[in-house]
């Protein structure tokens, strides 16, 4: 994964009242910590992040340039908490983790099933395990998610994480015998009632 760039400076003055003057300035409070990168307090340019997290979601491993008086440091760092206003859903605050170069890292990507199921044309239900899986790698190698075929799925068919191929240079941390997806059998009673809904939405 191929990280996007997030400019960002220090931050002198903390605590509500200047995070909600940030905010106003379309401006977002933040904290970056890590080994190299100590704890620092930061300012990040709200409409930056926006981006980042429309393209890449809340997992994005990013370039951080570091604005200083006296120059610019550079550190690699992934989304590691986005806050959130529970009502709005506005951005209030994000953690940026600083990962040390030439480390592996440990994170959770989401799963994406792709295909139909031969199970799913012959009238199955295609039901859905892991949304998620823990994974292990260099941050250059992140994947933005685990790509599944279950296009050869049949009735009864199983894939499970042991079943999964990780891209090069990535191992899967979760459970081997976690469920991530299977074709179950229509029954008879579900089976009139999809046709009755079927019929319904055709006759509109």
């Amino acid at each position: 994964m191929e990280a996007s760039v997030l400019t960002v400076q220090p931050r002198e003055n903390t605590g509500k009242g200047p995070a909600r003057r940030l905010r106003r300035e379309g401006l977002l409070p933040g904290v970056l910590y890590g080994r190299d990168a100590g704890n620092v307090p930061i300012i990040v340019r709200l409409k930056e992040l926006k981006k980042i997290l429309e393209t890449e979601g809340e997992r994005a491993l990013v370039k951080v340039h570091l604005e200083k008086n006296d120059g610019r440091q550079e550190y690699t760092a992934l989304l590691r908490e986005v806050q959130r206003d529970p009502l709005r859903g506005n951005l209030l605050h994000v953690d940026l983790f600083q990962v040390p170069a030439g480390e592996k890292i440990t994170v959770t990507v989401p799963v994406v099933l792709e295909g139909e199921p031969r199970g799913v044309k012959a009238g199955g239900i295609l039901q859905h395990g892991l949304s998620e899986l823990e994974i292990e790698c260099l941050p250059a190698d992140l994947p933005e998610a685990i790509v599944v075929d279950v296009s050869g799925l049949d009735v009864g068919d199983h894939l499970s994480v042991a079943d999964i191929q990780p891209p090069k240079g990535v191992r899967i941390l979760s459970d081997p015998e976690s469920l991530i997806a299977t074709v179950v059998e229509l029954e008879k009673g579900e089976e009139a009632e999809a046709e009755q809904e079927g019929e319904e939405s055709g006759g509109e």
